[in-house]
Parts: structure tokens; sequence; C-alpha cells
């Protein structure tokens, strides 16, 4: 039931203020007096489209707000699904900005315009002049059935039990739907665990991999290194090894002459041989740039 109707800035209006009683109001005047204009704003309360046209002072916004009695309505169900404050005195409020864009309210929390209707079409018949009431409406066909029949206990009966099955089948969707990523889950982990079992990896396997990956990223300084090492040790025309060998046959005349440079000479040779080793692995090892055959040979006496 429509307790009251506060209308601000409303086509004639400036500001007003109406109580109803609880029983019969009927509201008289002439052409013009402005009754069209209290059930256009009754009309903004029940989510009709807001012209932006109908201000008193365009630089102000248009507040219609209107308090109803619920008590008997039974729309406690209304309210918890769209998550609503709940009382048996209801206050629904429009508010529409000189832009011309609309705001709406249900016991000050924001609602769409969907929800602001389905809520209003409950509380208020409302027809205005040349409007008929809409007997092909099948809402209406069906709460007017529900009140000849006097299926107040059983329409309630039914809603009850058919917003228990609802909540049972999103429950059940919501089951159904961790079962299958549950699944999906499991296979992929055991395609995971059956391409590690098909590695066959070992302990001690990841590091030499890394080990392995640390030399393949670093394969070209590698074989620079390789090859700065060959020629320097084989292939350049001063080479360390020929140095060395000319070094050593220095020694052989004089090698029998002293201990001390006999066991010098002895540690030449010993380091020619280590250095040939080298050159003959790094040369292994080295980058192929020249067609040429590296050979040395170590001094005999």
């Amino acid at each position: 039931m429509l307790k009251r109707l506060h209308i601000r800035n409303y086509a004639l209006i400036d500001e007003i203020d109406i109580h109803f009683s609880e029983r019969l109001t009927i509201i008289t005047g002439e052409t013009g007096a402005g009754k069209s204009i209290l059930l256009g704003a009754l009309g903004l309360v029940m989510g009709e489209r807001a012209d932006s046209k109908v201000f008193y002072n365009d630089t102000e916004k248009c507040v219609v707000e209107a308090t109803f009695d619920v008590s008997s309505y039974d729309l406690k169900s209304f309210f918890d699904e769209h998550e609503l404050d709940y009382d048996s005195e209801v206050i629904i409020r429009r508010e529409v900005s000189p832009a011309g864009k609309s705001r709406a309210f249900v016991n000050d929390t924001p609602v769409n315009n969907q929800v602001l209707q389905r809520l209003t079409e409950a509380l208020v018949d409302l027809h205005q002049q040349f409007d008929t009431l809409d007997i092909h409406n099948v809402n209406f066909q069906l709460r007017m059935i529900d009140a000849l029949a006097e299926n107040a206990v059983l329409l309630k009966e039914y809603q009850t039990g058919y917003r228990r099955y609802a909540s049972d089948r999103k429950k059940l969707a919501e089951y159904i739907a961790m079962s299958e990523s549950g699944s999906k889950e499991m296979d992929f982990l055991r395609f995971q665990l059956e391409e590690l079992q098909q590695a066959a990896l070992t302990a001690g396997e990841q590091d030499a991999m890394e080990s392995e990956l640390a030399k393949l990223t670093g394969a070209e300084e590698i074989k620079m290194a390789y090859a700065a090492a060959f020629s320097h040790l084989v292939e350049g025309e001063q080479n360390l090894i020929s140095q060395l060998q000319s070094i050593a046959r220095s020694f052989q005349h004089t090698r029998k002459l002293s201990s001390d440079l006999s066991s010098l000479s002895e540690r030449f040779d010993a380091l020619i041989v280590d250095l040939q080793d080298i050159g003959r692995v790094t040369g292994l090892r080295r980058k192929p740039n020249t067609t040429r055959n590296a050979s040395w040979s170590c001094r005999t006496d």
C-alpha cells in the first residue's frame, strides 16, 4: 500500500509531500490542476522512462520517493534474492539528473531498472487515461487465478519448494563442474607422471644436464678458446712448442757437463710433451679454420 509520495523538481512541482490514508483516497481537480503529474511521478518510481524535459528547475536533479507498506505482500524472498534490506516499510527512490542520467534505490540500496519494475509491479497497478488492463499478461492471469482459487497457502508452499529445488539444482551444477574440473586436473597430472616415467631420470642427472646446457650455450666461446690455445702452442709461426724445442736443443751438448743442466733439460723435455698433449686436445676440439694438418715432434737425444 502506498503511504507517502514525495516529489521534488518535477514538471510544475517545486516540492510536495503527500501522505495517503489506509482507506480510499480520491484526488480530483479540473483539467491542468496536476493530477496527471502525480501519476507521471509515480510512474518514474515504477521504472518508466525518464524525460529530461520534466524538470521544474533544469539545473537541479529531480527526485521522486515513494513509501510502501509491504507487510502483507509476501516479498521477503524477492528481497533476499536481490540482496536487499527487507522491512515492512519500503522506500523506493528515483533520481534523474539534468543530463538525463537516472538512478534508482530500494531502501537506499542501488538497483537496476529491471529489479525496480519487478518490485513495483507487485505493489502498484497504475492505469492512466486511455489505458486498459492488459488481460493477456501471463503474470496477471496467474495472479488472478490464484486469487480466485484462494491458493495463497498452496502458492507459498509451491514457491518455497521451487526455491529449494532451484537452489539444489544450482549446487548440483556446481558439484558437476567441480567433478569435471577435477577429472581434467587428474588427466593432466597423469600425463605429467607418464612423461616423467618415460624420461627415466636418475639422481644427479639434472646437474649433468645443466652443465651440458652451459657448455652448449657457450660453445662458440669454448671453440674460440681452443683455437687460440692451439694457435699459440702449435700453429703460429712463433708457436710456444717450437720455441721450447729450440731452447731444449741448446742443452743437448751441455747437459752432460752438469747435473743441474741435465735436470733442467729433462724438465724442458717433460714440459714439451705436456704442451704437445695439450695442443693435440685443443686441435681436436677447436673450430676448423684451416685445411693444413698440424704436426710436431719431440726432440730426441
